[in-house]
Parts: structure tokens; sequence; C-alpha cells
């Protein structure tokens, strides 16, 4: 009686210690009792969050981090679908007269094209006889800072602008978090320079 006793009780060990490994690798793997645990990937970076920091390439090479000027000035993270969208065109026409003479704020513009694409779409906007591009263009090609922001739109993929986002500006203020945002589900609108103005001025 004693043996069966010491084997069952082996049995159970064994049980025990079964499904506790299986709910290990579930949890390790995302697998939650509640999908509210942790945000959806689709959801976009929002007001309050720490704004993910990267490091770009701008058109001449050079590596652009957000975190650059942390503690010492705000930045209007812009993300654009690309070179072919007239819309992002009139919008990052209209970017150039956001920011007032000497002010301390910093702009970004960020998409999946090239650099010879973002080249070619700087020259066609100061094509206008409005002044030339006056703030910092970035290339993303690989979608990681697009995908960091939980930007993506899946309308795109496998298609030929695959992993563009949707259209969105962040204003993420000097200690790196977002103070305001907006995300748009219609890639025909676009916020407004005083808009983003507004914003900015209420960070002082």
């Amino acid at each position: 009686m004693n043996r069966r006793t010491a084997e069952l009780s082996l049995v159970v060990s064994a049980l025990v210690l079964l499904v506790a490994s299986i709910t290990t690798v579930g949890t390790a793997r995302g697998v939650r009792g509640n999908p509210n645990d942790e945000p959806k990937r689709t959801e976009p970076v929002s007001v309050g969050e720490e704004a993910p920091d990267f490091t770009l390439e701008d058109m001449q090479g050079n590596q652009v981090s957000l975190s650059a000027t942390r503690g010492k000035m705000p930045t209007v993270l812009v993300f654009y679908r690309g070179y072919w969208c007239p819309f992002c065109a009139h919008q990052l026409s209209e970017l150039r007269s956001l920011l007032k003479t000497d002010e301390q704020v910093r702009v970004l513009a960020v998409s999946v094209d090239d650099h010879e694409k973002t080249k070619q779409l700087t020259e066609k906007i100061a094509a206008d006889g409005n002044g030339s591009v006056n703030y910092t263009m970035l290339s993303d090609p690989g979608h990681k800072v697009i995908d960091a922001y939980r930007l993506h739109d899946p309308a795109y993929d496998g298609k030929r602008f695959d992993g563009i986002p949707h259209p969105a500006v962040y204003v993420i203020d000097k200690n790196g978090r977002v103070a305001w945002a907006k995300v748009e589900s219609d890639y025909k609108v676009r916020p407004s320079n005083a808009d983003i103005r507004a914003a900015l001025e209420s960070l002082n």
C-alpha cells in the first residue's frame, strides 16, 4: 500500500510540474487570460507614454537620434506615407512655416522612403518658390520605427508600399514623453499647423 501511495505521489508531482511548465511557456509567449493586460500591437503610442527612442539616417547619411535633444528641447515627430502621396507633400510643405524664428523645437519627418526618393520629394516641395524644407527628413526603410510607434497600416501589406504608416504627428516634450498625438485613420486628413502650435504652446 505504501508503495502504491508513493507511486501515486510521484505521478501527481510529475503532472503538477508538467502543468506548471506549460503555464510558464504560455506566459512567455504572451498568452494571457485577459487580452487587455498589454497594449495591442496595432494601438499607436499615445499621450503620456514615453516616446520610443530611435536612430535613423537623414538624407546626408548622418545618424539622428530622438534622444539627442532630451532635456534640451521638444520634438515634433511626423510620420508620413511616402514621396508619392500628394497629401503628404502638402502637409510637409505646410510644415516649413510651423516654427517661429529661432524657436527651440526640433522637427523630424519619418517615412520608409530611401534617401533618393526623399530628395525627390524635398525638391518638389521647394519648387513652389516658398523655400526649401527646413527640418530633418529621416529614412526608415525597414519600418522598425514605424512599427515601434505601432502605426503600421495593414491595408498595404504585401503591396508596393508595404510597411507604410498611418499618418501621425507627435509632440514630444523635452523629457521624452508624448504630450500630444494625432494619428489619422483617413490618410487625406492631417492636423493643421495651428493644431500643432497649440500643442507646443501648452508645453510652456
